[in-house]
């Protein structure tokens, strides 16, 4: 599913308009119906409060006051004490709204009045739009800081007033909504951290608009959904066989760390790959390791004749660990993922980008991250798109920003914002678990960027299966192991 920027929304606002004669208030009319349609399946309507603003969210606001009074509920819009001049299609449905006799107060009616407050089933947030950056003003930021203090259910048109469109972030106050409805495509505000925070459960509503505006045209963003994933999921044929699935190299353990590698090969089997060998020290013992995983020596690998391969979990920084990186990036063949210490190997060396042969798949964590690009921890924190996208280009690779809302950027291509996961998922391991997976189906033929997309909303996915019936905190990163096949299986059920 592509994500829209604002700009992206607004020009395809305008074609809607311009090329395909949509009048502005039949698009408007559409946005409040979407939003009417949310409120009556999940709330009961009785007492509705909508807080307007100046823009055309409040022409939404506007329009959703008549429809929700015309079903029979009670609403009064708060509006500016100086509303202003509104944009014309909002002020059609405001005087609309007005000759029907909808209720209408000042914001400070609103502000002053906790009695009224607390009389409302449900709020509304038509207050800003995805045109917001900076900070709100005071006036503003009281009407939103009082809003959060209601024990209302709260949805938001749109976008969550106060959190940006662009970029997630909410460098003021903003309105924690229990719902968010949104018009056309998903906004990156909605998906990324901390905006996704305030959005509360979202719907994306096309609102009517022409099909090839949001499907034909590219955006920056794109997001994957279960409808999805079916098409992207290596198929197995009647005849599949062992040797017909791929064979996936895992690299890496030193001692202290031999469960690393366990962890990413039985990954590596459990998304699909025929074989898994670990490659490990020479002379290493591994306890941990299950029957279906094969071992050899680093001094016995032919590197080439794998189909994909992992290196770093638990690989560790010694001189014999940056041996063996030197190898991985001289080898044209196969696909490689680099996790974990190989990542911690790579960072020093200048321009190692330059050195790079074939396709390349890096999985940092944000520290991971810094060191790679030469900044703090905070600083990647705070520009995790930015870096996404300039570094996943400068680096002609396939770059996997772990975190809450993973990124996966892949050259020039748009940036993959992943939607699955949750915190349970903090935890030692998981990180080798998700380059194991990312490694199987790079081993079953996938490319590069789709294995990754791919294995990143899978990773999430278990987890998220996990949480459910675990709990949400406690969750050992084995325990995602046996859930891999069945979150695939759910969506080769779309098939």
């Amino acid at each position: 599913m592509k994500v829209a920027i604002a700009q992206e929304m607004r020009e395809i606002d305008r074609i809607a308009m311009a090329e395909y004669a949509y009048p502005g208030l039949l698009l408007m009319e559409h946005a409040a119906l979407a939003l009417f349609r949310a409120i009556k399946a999940r709330f009961p309507l009785g007492k509705v409060g909508i807080l307007c603003g100046k823009g055309n969210n409040a022409g939404d606001g506007w329009a959703l006051a008549r429809l929700l009074t015309l079903a029979g509920a009670e609403v009064l819009v708060f509006a500016p004490e100086e509303e202003g001049k509104l944009p014309p299609d909002a002020a059609t449905n405001r005087e609309v709204a007005r000759r029907l006799g909808i209720k209408e107060a000042p914001w400070s009616v609103f502000l002053e009045n906790p009695a009224l407050r607390s009389s409302f089933s449900v709020m509304v947030d038509a207050l800003l739009g995805t045109g917001f950056k900076g900070e709100v003003t005071a006036e503003m930021a009281a009407v939103i800081n009082t809003l959060n203090s209601t024990d209302q259910p709260v949805v938001a048109v749109d976008l969550p007033s106060g959190v940006e469109a662009d970029s997630g972030r909410v460098p003021g106050p903003a309105v924690r909504a229990t719902l968010t409805v949104t018009f056309g495509l998903p906004k990156v505000g909605l998906l990324v951290y901390p905006g996704r925070e305030y959005a509360g459960e979202i719907i994306v509503d096309q609102i009517g608009l022409p099909p090839p505006l949001l499907t034909d045209r590219a955006t920056a963003y794109y997001t994957l959904d279960q409808s999805e994933l079916a098409a992207l999921l290596p198929q197995r044929r009647s005849q599949a066989h062992k040797g017909t699935q791929g064979h996936l190299l895992v690299g890496g353990g030193a001692a202290g760390m031999t469960g690393a590698p366990v962890l990413a090969g039985l990954a590596g089997l459990r998304s699909g790959a025929g074989l898994v060998t670990l490659g490990v020290r020479d002379g290493l013992n591994l306890p941990e390791k299950p029957m279906e995983l094969m071992v050899k020596p680093w001094s016995r690998l032919q590197w080439e004749d794998y189909d994909a391969i992992v290196v770093g979990p638990g690989l560790s920084t010694e001189p014999d660990g940056q041996e063996i990186l030197a190898t991985v990036l001289s080898l044209a063949q196969p696909g490689r993922v680099l996790d974990a210490d190989a990542l911690n190997l790579l960072a020093p060396i200048p321009q190692w980008w330059a050195k790079v042969k074939g396709s390349l798949i890096l999985t940092p964590h944000p520290g991971e991250m810094a060191r790679l690009c030469g900044l703090s921890t905070g600083a990647v924190q705070a520009n995790r798109l930015g870096l996404v996208k300039e570094k996943a280009e400068q680096w002609g690779v396939t770059l996997v920003l772990k975190g809450a809302a993973t990124l996966v950027g892949s050259g020039k291509e748009p940036i993959y914002i992943n939607t699955t996961g949750n915190p349970a998922l903090a935890t030692g391991g998981t990180g080798d678990v998700l380059a194991g997976m990312i490694g199987g189906l790079l081993a079953q033929g996938l490319a590069p960027a789709t294995a990754a997309v791919v294995g990143v909303y899978l990773h999430g996915q278990a987890g998220d299966l996990a949480a459910t019936e675990i709990g949400p905190a406690g969750i050992l990163a084995g325990e995602l192991l046996p859930r891999i096949p069945r979150v695939m299986g759910m969506g080769a059920d779309q098939c």
